[in-house]
């Protein structure tokens, strides 16, 4: 079955068009579709399977859960599952890229199956890509119950070099504060050349353990726009469903590169495309302290 492609830029309701693609079902395109065409203030919520496949030019990373609760606002979608959930395999992985089988790169895709833990994890050598090279990347997934197949997928490497940032600016104690109560606002310079490549994002991870259950907030936005904000609404809808009292440890992740989100009805997967080199100001994994 295919797996439906949303981008979480809204752009299906702007223009009142069905930008899901024609190769869909009825049920994928519906599905798609009220993924991108919600409110931008509500936070709509659904239980199903998810997944996060990581795609650096040194590695390759992916996790899933069977049974996790997702909220969504018009750009965002966040993932929660509980603390002691464990991590499902969802079939064989298959990561390429344009420089798969040409001289100095990697001589043939990787091919990943889940560890006993259910993590998926390579180290391709040479790299899938050269950051800041652009390159296209192709995802497989074969899937298995719960979890649809992901049948063809490409994104790309960002082309563009370190993006700055303006806000949030990290203090010096490295640890960022992020109130649930109101909105979280990014903005950057936009590099040279961004409005001549439309599908790169930025995407920003916010990661957040609490004692009720942990999750991934993923937001993301074209990099041409220069700015981007996680909602009030979703922030305080994961605060709650978080659990606990007062201040709760967490992690920040800004991507620069093409972003996707593989939506149905009842599933959620998320692409993120980065480089071990910095991206952009903000350093990588910044502490967070979410109240």
């Amino acid at each position: 079955m295919a797996v439906a492609l949303v981008g979480l830029l809204g752009s299906a309701c702007a223009d009142t068009k069905d930008t899901t693609g024609g190769a869909l079902d009825l049920e994928e395109r519906a599905a798609a579709l009220e993924a991108a065409c919600s409110d931008h203030d509500s936070v709509r919520v659904t239980t199903g399977s998810t997944g996060r496949i990581e795609i650096s030019d040194f590695f390759v990373a992916g996790t899933f859960y069977a049974d996790d609760t997702i909220l969504r606002t018009e750009r965002c979608v966040a993932h929660l599952e509980g603390p002691d959930e464990p991590r499902a395999p969802a079939g064989t992985l298959t990561v390429s890229s344009d420089l798969v089988g040409t001289p100095g790169g990697p001589p043939a895709a990787l091919v990943i199956n889940p560890d006993l833990s259910n993590d998926y994890f390579e180290f391709p050598d040479p790299p899938l890509f050269n950051y800041p090279d652009g390159t296209r990347v192709r995802i497989q997934l074969a899937g298995a119950p719960a979890f649809p197949a992901i049948h063809h997928r490409n994104v790309r490497s960002s082309p563009f070099g370190v993006i700055a940032f303006t806000q949030p600016q990290v203090p010096a104690s490295g640890v960022l504060a992020i109130a649930s109560t109101a909105p979280f606002a990014l903005d950057w310079t936009v590099p040279e050349g961004a409005r001549r490549a439309p599908q790169q994002s930025i995407a920003a991870s916010l990661l957040v353990l609490g004692p009720g259950a942990w999750g991934h907030i993923y937001c993301s936005w074209p990099v041409a726009e220069g700015h981007g904000e996680i909602p009030a609404a979703m922030l305080g809808e994961f605060r709650t469903r978080l659990g606990g009292a007062g201040a709760l440890d967490g992690a920040l992740d800004i991507f620069s590169g093409e972003f996707r989100e593989l939506t149905m009805a009842t599933s959620s997967y998320v692409i993120l495309v980065g480089s071990d080199l910095p991206q952009t100001s903000i350093p990588r994994s910044t502490s967070v302290l979410f109240e």
